[in-house]
């Protein structure tokens, strides 16, 4: 029994010594900078701007291929914008491997949000948007549109 006793004993000494060893070697937790813990929120905001810029990039290419669209298929714009924008959203979820889709669901709000607001920025600021697309598209938009309102594939749903 006493030989019994002792190798009881040895284990427990042996388990404890390994539990010691393997508590020195986890590394200390470090203290992230102000920096390091902002960038998560802000790669949220450069998703969302990605979307934003991904539907201001196929207006314009829209624009410089097409030129503007016919009274009767104004819709047309927008699905394309949307396709393309998805595009956008299934090369960032490749990017980041399917990791983080949080940041692909940024991108595509970001998109939709423009998509369907974008004319209220040509309204604001005609001027930029002339130098950019040009006075023949801001007056399309212009006169397809509403200020301070929401464009559902050509359906115009003011704000207020």
């Amino acid at each position: 029994m006493g030989t019994e006793n002792n190798s009881f004993e040895d284990r427990v000494a042996r388990i404890k010594q390994r539990s010691q060893e393997n508590a020195s070697k986890v590394p200390p937790s470090r203290s992230d900078s102000i920096w390091q813990r902002l960038g998560y929120p802000t790669a949220f905001l450069g998703a969302f701007l990605l979307g934003v810029m991904a539907v201001f990039l196929t207006r314009f290419i829209q624009y410089q291929s097409v030129g503007i669209p016919v009274h009767s298929q104004v819709d047309t714009q927008d699905f394309v914008s949307l396709g393309l924008a998805g595009g956008a959203c299934i090369m960032v979820m490749m990017f980041l491997k399917g990791k983080l889709r949080e940041f692909a669901g940024a991108l595509t709000v970001g998109a939709l949000v423009t998509t369907f607001t974008f004319h209220n920025l040509v309204w604001k600021y005609p001027v930029v948007f002339e130098h950019i697309y040009g006075e023949d598209w801001v007056d399309f938009v212009k006169d397809t549109t509403e200020p301070s309102s929401l464009n559902l594939f050509g359906t115009i749903l003011p704000f207020g």
